[in-house]
């Protein structure tokens, strides 16, 4: 078969495309990807090294920031109680009913304490164990009753402790013939335990417990103080008898 001179060049023009295109294709292409590739890396890269960089150039004051906040975040931490009694909260209240401004607290019910884990416990950089922190929430109902006043000044009182608490909840009802308030507030206290932190124990004044027994104050037949041993017949030894006499009085 005869080729003809246009089929030659139209064989001639074919081989010549292929000859050019599959460079591009094969070669030229890929490589023209592989440099828009290293290109957007080599902008990241360079935002990378940018951000460092000023980084770098501010550490000092990052580090004096930090600090800061630590200080900050330290303070805040011990502004909190390191924990929650209930003799605390019970010691709390009486103390409201000692005020110049007084109110009555009836009753006291307490509810389970909230806890939530605030941080984890770390060992530091000197291999020391770090323990970690966590928030207490106790909440206590108690029905309460006093003048209009006293009732005021005991929530600005609480608003106003140092320790942090919050009324969440109050009923107040006012009774006609006394002209008294009273109701049921609930009161939720809050700590910060872990990591050192203290729990300050309640301030319990001393007080006294019973009394002379009442068989001291009656006599017997033979004129000697009556008890609850020699009211059966029994005769007690002098010495454990000058016992028995004494003052059974004591501080708690």
């Amino acid at each position: 078969m005869k080729i003809s001179d246009r089929d030659k060049k139209l064989i001639l023009f074919v081989l010549l495309v292929a000859v050019i295109a599959l460079p591009i294709f094969l070669f030229i292409r890929p490589k023209n990807d592989k440099i828009k590739e290293m290109e957007a890396e080599l902008v990241s890269i360079n935002e990378r090294y940018n951000y460092l960089k000023e980084l770098s150039d501010k550490q000092e004051d990052y580090e004096k920031e930090i600090a800061r906040l630590n200080e900050e975040r330290d303070l805040m931490i011990k502004d909190y109680a390191g924990g929650i009694l209930k003799e605390n909260s019970i010691m709390f209240l009486r103390g409201i009913e000692l005020r110049d401004k007084p109110v009555e607290m009836w009753t006291i019910k307490f509810n389970d304490p909230e806890e939530t884990e605030i941080t984890e416990a770390t060992v530091n950089s000197n291999g020391e164990y770090v323990e970690g922190l966590t928030a207490v929430k106790d909440e206590a109902a108690i029905s309460y009753k006093g003048e209009y006043d006293n009732v005021k000044d005991m929530l600005n009182y609480i608003f106003t402790y140092k320790d942090k608490m919050i009324i969440s909840s109050i009923t107040m009802d006012l009774e006609e013939t006394t002209n008294l308030i009273n109701g049921i507030f609930v009161l939720d206290q809050y700590a910060i335990t872990g990591n050192g932190k203290e729990v300050k124990q309640a301030n319990i004044p001393n007080m006294q417990r019973g009394t002379k027994r009442l068989y001291d104050l009656i006599l017997d037949d033979e004129g000697n103080p009556l008890t609850w041993e020699s009211s059966l017949g029994i005769k007690a030894e002098p010495k454990e008898d000058a016992e028995e006499v004494g003052d059974d009085t004591q501080d708690l």
